[in-house]
């Protein structure tokens, strides 16, 4: 429970999202440093190749947009510690299952957001007819990277791969203002600030939830390092550092506000909902009916795991229905899941989790790969490509 405190706090936090609705501000502007830094690539015919080299061959030159761009990213907050960091990564490393569902609800969760929606139409990779399980496993590098401490500092491997993630939205956003068929331009721009801010609660302390879902056990403190990771990464991604706060409580405060300002129902979070559970139903990692699939997305949906969202109903809005065939089979096949996680409590088998966990992640996201590393390519809008 939250204290009455931080009700304040959240209410002070809706009139701040207000007042950025009002002045057009965060909902209306995507990634400037981003923006022009791709921009200028893309008149220099610098798109080929390694866009990350490319981009800091241009920094050592001194390009201003380049010298910008990486000054912002390489900035760590004040609110950051990386020692912090440690306790939540070895609670993902220690729950594999609950990390391999977390795409379940946590894609739907970001679809609240009927510009994210939009976005995720206009490429197609998540939709039906798209390549879901490719772009699951892409999407799943990053995830298993942020597990990787050392790996995300400024400069770090992972930290890279981060910042490609970057280039990747910030092609498709030019790409979607280029294919000129964006709806929403009186609403938002793609990819917007608050867009890329609002996913640091779904991918941290929602995910948290999953782990715990599938029989993980996670203190407040590895909760809280398990979030923090994502604020890190929010801010990677050209989060404004306002929009994600100075500690935990003021985060969940703006993430609430944040949340309730984008939501929406619409016909495309449901059309794009229909197709993760349909994705993930013909994986071979999930040998679960696409009514099974349904319920587990409904399930963690669930108000208690939807908490910035109070008084909405996220899998009813989400087109998610009932199903208790599907839901006592689905239940049984959770709880012997459930039954697994509870060996990752003894002593031996926490301590190789914490110490080889990370390896073994890294090795079945190889294996969904199929040995091509994601590479986070702009995909083609409107038929027309954005990675050149």
């Amino acid at each position: 429970m939250r204290s009455d405190g931080d009700a304040l706090l959240r209410g002070r936090s809706r009139r701040l999202i207000r007042l950025q609705r009002r002045e057009n501000v965060a909902f209306r502007i995507g990634d400037p440093l981003g923006d022009a830094l791709i921009t200028l690539m893309r008149d220099r015919k610098l798109m080929g190749g390694d866009l990350y080299v490319n981009a800091r061959a241009l920094e050592a030159e001194g390009v201003p947009e380049a010298v910008a761009f990486f000054r912002d990213v390489e900035t760590v907050p004040s609110w950051l510690d990386f020692e912090q960091l440690h306790a939540g990564a070895n609670l993902g490393r220690r729950n594999p299952i609950g990390l391999l569902f977390g795409m379940h609800s946590g894609l739907p969760f970001t679809y609240i957001d009927p510009s994210t929606a939009e976005v995720m139409a206009s490429t197609g990779r998540f939709a039906r007819q798209g390549d879901y399980t490719r772009r699951y496993w892409e999407t799943a590098t990053g995830f298993a990277g942020a597990l990787d401490v050392e790996g995300m500092r400024p400069g770090g491997e992972r930290w890279i791969e981060w910042v490609r993630i970057r280039f990747l939205h910030t092609m498709i956003r030019l790409g979607i203002v280029r294919g000129g068929k964006w709806s929403s331009w009186e609403r938002a721009t793609p990819i917007s600030q608050l867009g890329l801010a609002g996913t640091s609660y779904i991918f941290g302390h929602h995910r948290v939830h999953i782990i715990r879902y599938f029989g993980g056990r996670a203190t407040r403190r590895e909760a809280d390092s398990f979030a923090l990771m994502w604020r890190w990464i929010a801010r990677i991604q050209g989060a404004n550092n306002q929009l994600l706060g100075r500690t935990e409580d003021e985060h969940f405060a703006l993430q609430a506000a944040n949340h309730q300002f984008l939501y929406a129902k619409t016909e495309a979070a449901q059309t794009l909902t229909r197709s993760v559970y349909y994705g993930a139903a013909r994986m071979k990692l999930f040998p679960l009916s696409v009514r099974m699939h349904q319920v587990i997305v409904r399930d963690l949906l669930r108000p208690e795991y939807t908490e910035t969202l109070p008084g909405h109903d996220v899998p009813g809005d989400l087109g998610l229905h009932r199903d208790i065939p599907a839901k006592l089979a689905a239940d049984a096949f959770r709880s012997t899941l459930r039954g697994v996680s509870q060996v990752n409590r003894l002593r031996a088998v926490k301590y190789l989790a914490d110490r080889r966990g990370q390896r073994f992640i890294d090795a079945v996201v190889d294996r969904g790969l199929d040995g091509v590393r994601a590479e986070y390519r702009g995909t083609p809008v409107a038929g027309l490509p954005t990675d050149r």
